[in-house]
């Protein structure tokens, strides 16, 4: 997400990500970003990332096509099974090569792609890799989406349907149960980007096909581990068939394996979550905090179960002052034009489970002197 701070776009950070930050060794105070579980300064994450560095190295150079599986990694997908209780997981590098996988992988069983307007970069390279026609729908709009449907597809024509879960710069959900009935009588797949819905939606964390209540059967979900689980790489959740499918493709031959590090920090992480359920009970309760105090502001914030508190106010020049304004008191918040975002940009913040009520106020109360 681009700034207008000259300072912290070239800051050195010099500690974890979370609620409190070291930015060119002064305190900040973050909204900013997607630290949104606060898990980057937990010992047990950290020491198992040390640990499986010296088991293993940084990586294993023995991918599984040649009939190896790195041992971080085979961890990293069992504890994903068991957290998302599904079928099977794939553990990969970065989250950003879940588009590429994904649709890579279902491409041979769709014969044309839909897209949210504002799905992410992933998604939008993943689709124009695979060759198939990509077509764009309305943000949100399921009736968009079946207007494409009934135009573009001809008789017994499959559709594949790829959006984020919670999309990153406002922080609104996709309406996944309208999508899977859009697609269902035509043998659809439905490709969702959790990267920023996990750990903050469904009931136990598990992202937005969890809120939906949607099972995996025509459904893969994946995304990154790097955001609220506080780790490094990439998931991608579905059947054991269908994952299949993506380990045959050219991406996860070849750019998949990642650093042990990522791995053993991703399988910590969420055992740590399933053993501490707290957690994202205090991300909501400060979720609703952040909201409910920047509305008494008079802002306009859409409306969403997740972390993400986004907001206009004015025009660019006047949301880059209240950024600017903000840091020179020690506190960040984000001016983006990222994915989503209208030409004048928005000024986004984020609840984490780290941050506290004095925290919240703080933020609050600097930012009702400057509006």
């Amino acid at each position: 997400m681009t700034t207008s701070i000259s300072r912290a776009a070239g800051g050195r950070v010099e500690s974890p990500s979370g609620a409190l930050m070291t930015v060119d060794g002064q305190a900040l105070l973050c909204f900013g970003g997607s630290s949104y579980l606060g898990l980057g300064r937990i010992p047990d994450l950290l020491d198992a990332g040390c640990a499986a560095l010296r088991q293993f190295g940084a990586s294993t150079h023995l991918a599984r096509h040649y009939g190896f599986s790195a041992g971080a990694n085979q961890e990293a997908e069992a504890e994903a099974r068991r957290f998302f209780d599904v079928d099977d997981a794939m553990y990969f590098g970065t989250g950003y090569l879940f588009g590429l996988i994904a649709l890579a992988g279902l491409a041979p069983d769709c014969d044309a792609i839909y897209l949210d307007e504002c799905a992410h970069y992933s998604l939008r390279d993943g689709a124009n890799a695979t060759g198939k026609p990509v077509h764009l729908f309305k943000h949100r709009d399921a009736d968009d989406l079946v207007r494409h449907l009934e135009r573009t597809l001809g008789p017994g024509e499959r559709p594949l349907v790829a959006t984020d879960g919670m999309f990153p710069t406002f922080g609104v959900i996709a309406p996944l149960q309208a999508y899977a009935r859009a697609i269902a009588s035509r043998g659809g797949w439905l490709v969702v980007d959790e990267s920023h819905a996990f750990g903050t939606l469904g009931p136990l964390g598990r992202g937005a096909v969890e809120a939906a209540g949607l099972s995996f059967e025509r459904v893969v979900a994946g995304g990154s581990t790097a955001k609220a689980f506080g780790a490094h790489g990439g998931l991608a959740l579905g059947s054991t068939r269908t994952l299949a499918s993506l380990w045959r493709t050219p991406v996860a031959r070849g750019a998949v394996l990642g650093c042990s590090a990522g791995a053993a920090m991703t399988a910590q992480s969420l055992r740590h979550i399933r053993q501490h359920p707290e957690i994202l009970a205090r991300l909501r309760d400060n979720a609703r905090a952040l909201k409910d105090g920047l509305r008494e502001l008079g802002l306009k914030l859409e409306d969403s179960d997740g972390p993400v508190a986004t907001f206009v106010h004015g025009d660019a020049q006047e949301m880059q002052r209240i950024q600017a304004a903000l840091f020179d008191r020690g506190i960040f918040i984000a001016y983006s034009t990222y994915v989503g975002a209208g030409p004048e940009g928005v000024l986004r913040c984020a609840a984490f489970a780290d941050h506290t009520p004095q925290h919240i106020d703080r933020l609050l109360t600097t930012l009702r002197s400057l509006l």
